[in-house]
C-alpha cells in the first residue's frame, strides 16, 4: 500500500498543470482620415486579414518558428482586397494577440513552452463620389 501512495506522490510531484496565458493589444484608426469636403459611400464593411506565427522553445533552448514573409502586419494586409480608383480603408483596426503556453508554477509560467503571435487587420472600404 505504501508503495501505491509513494508512486501517486511522485507522479503528482513530477507533472504539472499546463498555464496559457493571453495578452491584447489593439489600436484604432477611425475617420480621421477620410476628406470631410468629398461625399463617400460605404463598398465593404469589416473586411479583414489574419496572420499568425508560433515560435516554439524546445528543453534545449533551440527555437522552432513557422514563417512570416514580411512580418505579421505585412501579411495581414495583404490578405485585405485591393482598392480601386477613388477608395480607401476607413476605420482601420489593429488587434494583436501573444499566447503563452507552459508550465505552470506559484507565480504563474514557469517554463515557456509556446509563444503564439497573432494579428487581425479590419477596416471599411469606402469610395468618393466625383
Amino acid at each position: 500500500m505504501n508503495k501505491y501512495i509513494l508512486t501517486l506522490i511522485l507522479f503528482i510531484t513530477f507533472t504539472s498543470c499546463t498555464v496559457t496565458r493571453q495578452y491584447y493589444n489593439f489600436e484604432h484608426y477611425g475617420t480621421e482620415s477620410i476628406k470631410t469636403n468629398s461625399d463617400f459611400k460605404y463598398v465593404a464593411r469589416n473586411v479583414m486579414g489574419k496572420a499568425k506565427t508560433t515560435i516554439k522553445l524546445s528543453a534545449w533552448k533551440k527555437m522552432r518558428q513557422d514563417v512570416v514573409t514580411d512580418g505579421l502586419l505585412a501579411d495581414a494586409k495583404s490578405q485585405l482586397p485591393s482598392l480601386d480608383n477613388n477608395q480607401a480603408y476607413a476605420n482601420l483596426s489593429v488587434d494583436l494577440l501573444r499566447t503563452e503556453t507552459g508550465k505552470g508554477g506559484p507565480q504563474g509560467i514557469s517554463v515557456l513552452k509556446e509563444i503564439v503571435l497573432e494579428c487581425v487587420v479590419s477596416a471599411d472600404v469606402i469610395e468618393y463620389i466625383n
